[in-house]
Order: C-alpha cells, then sequence, then structure tokens
C-alpha cells in the first residue's frame, strides 16, 4: 500500500499518444512517444496537454484511409 507522500508525488514518465487509422479494411494505430526527459523539461501536464492536441495523419494514394475518431480528446 503506498504512503501517503507516494501520492503527492508528481508523476513522472514518457508520455505515449496514439491515433488508430483503417488502411483497406484494417486498423493500424499509430503510436507517438514524448520521452520522460520533456515532461522533466516542461512539466507533465504541458505534454499531456500537447500530446491531447497532436494532430497524426497519414497520406497515401494508393491505399483507402479512413481516420477512427477517438471522443474522449480534441480533434
Amino acid at each position: 500500500m503506498p504512503s501517503n507522500n507516494d501520492e503527492k508525488k508528481p508523476m513522472k514518465g514518457p508520455v505515449t499518444i496514439e491515433q488508430a487509422f483503417k488502411v483497406d479494411g484494417k486498423k493500424l494505430t499509430v503510436h507517438v512517444k514524448f520521452p520522460k526527459q520533456v515532461s522533466d523539461e516542461i512539466g507533465l501536464d504541458n505534454v499531456l496537454i500537447a500530446a491531447n492536441r497532436a494532430l497524426v495523419s497519414i497520406d497515401t494514394d494508393n491505399h483507402d484511409l479512413k481516420k477512427i475518431r477517438r471522443h474522449d480528446v480534441g480533434p
């Protein structure tokens, strides 16, 4: 069981965002990882804000591509 001091420590670590796409009817998930060093430099709250607003896109002329929208985060 964590002590009260452990609960008050700020969260640390890498932050990963993901965006799902359907490519030719198959799901493709793109992951982007912000390393721990970035959260140490600018703060985890700022990394989370940026990650939730990051735009991930895939361009192709050769495949049927559809973005799978997540409704729990930004655009």
